[in-house]
């Protein structure tokens, strides 16, 4: 089973070189876990330490790797934090990074001042050039936190990026996909390589076969009235009109509750859909606002059968920590008075919690939502794929005012609009990404890092 658990737990490992064996490396050792439990805590994640593979509760040498290994494995940690508590012993960091395969943190506590023509006690700057360069000859991935004070911000801040790159990679790693039905005939440009995505990335995609899924509403019809009730009362008491679906709202309720049976009965973690045909052809009713309520519930899902849409859904709320939904949107029409805004758009499908404080928000009786979303920091994302390589378009934006449309909608300014529309015309794109709210750029090139996916940024040279 793919579907794991969203809490992070990170393996706490503080290492020291032998030379170095002095009274100042214990208590900075002391100190620096004590530091990361207090971490922990702000940070909300979990930490298995070392403490007993040995006397002293750090990787000293060699011989260490074993016990630390079977530790943290047996304990199914996401990623590792090595502080160096001084020089550090980068053969024993460097065995186990490699045999762990998970993201890596290199850091160690600013050193303090020299006792004159004494020998430095700790030298744990020193000890990370080290470590860092043995790390690229086993190939290994790592990120890195500036030398700095136990206390200082620069920690904090690090530790947060990290975190939230390590959470992106954990979920990547963890991709198991429910595709409902076949894309639509027309779209081709959402088509998607199963096999090479399961070869390169370890990503499972589940086919939800039409007559298994219309069974399953069939059946939530004829016998779970309480369960649609509920689902229906859930957005009402969202804020949510509607009045406007009649007796549709339980063909509504029940595609949704399917949709969110068969995810959980194939222990998938994000679903991409068919959104034309389907249901609106038996049930009259479109699964529009569906999807956007299933992200809203925390289940990323995208419409248009847009698989590499719905991988990068899962990036990026894996990115917010789960504090934000995402929504799929399409690149639509540029402002008519804002040469850098841009129009995100789609039929009714983004979540109801991203809807815009005091205006109205419905549904309207073909199953689509139809509200504007809240502004602010916008971050704009798409994963996409050609010639066997993977790439991730990552950039931010800002919310704006705009001219009043149909189905949900926002608004966006960005730096250079032109440099982002050729971004989109010259590399492997389609008109589809992903927003969220918040600024996770830089968190999501550092998980690309450790993925295999190139980064682009609009910056960037263009691909084609």
């Amino acid at each position: 089973m793919k579907n794991r658990e969203k809490r992070l737990r990170i393996g706490l490992v503080p290492t020291r070189r032998e030379a170095f064996r002095n009274e100042i490396t214990t208590k900075q050792k002391e100190a620096v876990v004590k530091r990361f439990y207090e971490l922990a805590q702000q940070l909300d994640f979990d930490i298995v330490g070392i403490e007993d593979i040995n006397e002293e509760g750090m990787l000293m040498h060699y011989r260490d790797v074993k016990a630390a290994y079977e530790k943290l494995t047996a304990a199914g940690v996401d990623a590792l934090i090595v502080p160096h508590c001084n020089f550090g012993q980068e053969e024993a960091v460097g065995r186990l990074a490699k045999d762990m395969g998970l993201p890596v943190l290199i850091w160690g506590p600013r050193d303090g001042y020299p006792n004159g023509l004494e020998w430095r006690p700790t030298d744990s700057q020193c000890g990370m050039f080290a470590t860092t360069k043995l790390l690229m000859h086993y190939g290994v991935k790592f990120s890195y936190i500036e030398n700095c004070a136990l206390d200082s911000d620069i920690l904090v801040h690090g530790l947060q990026d990290f975190l939230a790159a390590a959470n992106v990679v954990k979920a990547f790693r963890a991709l198991r996909i429910a595709r409902i039905s076949s894309r639509p005939k027309e779209f081709l440009s959402v088509m998607v390589n199963e096999s090479e995505l399961l070869e390169k990335y370890d990503i499972e995609i589940v086919p939800g076969e039409p007559t298994v899924i219309l069974d399953m509403v069939d059946q939530i019809l004829a016998g779970e009235k309480d369960r649609m009730e509920a689902l229906l009362q859930d957005l009402v008491d969202a804020g949510l009109d509607i009045s406007r679906l009649g007796e549709k709202r339980y063909p509504l309720a029940a595609i949704e509750l399917a949709l969110m049976d068969f995810a959980e009965d194939n222990c998938c973690n994000a679903i991409s859909c068919e959104c034309w045909n389907l249901f609106r052809v038996k049930y009259g009713v479109s699964p529009c606002f569906i999807l956007g309520d299933l992200n809203d519930r925390g289940i990323p899902a995208a419409c248009e059968n847009d698989v590499h849409a719905a991988i990068t859904s899962v990036m990026a709320v894996a990115a917010s920590r789960y504090t934000t939904p995402s929504f799929v949107a399409d690149l639509t029409i540029r402002h008519p008075e804002n040469d850098n805004a841009e129009l995100l758009w789609h039929c009714g499908s983004f979540a109801k919690r991203l809807k815009k404080k005091g205006v109205e928000g419905y549904i309207i009786e073909q199953g689509k939502g139809f509200y504007e979303l809240e502004g602010g920091k916008v971050t704009v994302l798409r994963f996409d794929g050609i010639d066997g390589k993977y790439y991730m378009f990552a950039g931010e934006a800002k919310g704006v005012d705009g001219p009043i449309t149909n189905g949900n909608y926002l608004w966006v300014e960005t730096d250079d609009w032109v440099k982002w529309e050729k971004k989109f015309i010259f590399g492997p794109y389609i008109h589809h990404v992903v927003g969220i709210h918040g600024s996770y750029t830089q968190i999501i090139q550092e998980a690309c890092r450790y993925l295999d996916i190139q980064i682009d940024l609009p910056d960037m040279p263009n691909i084609y």
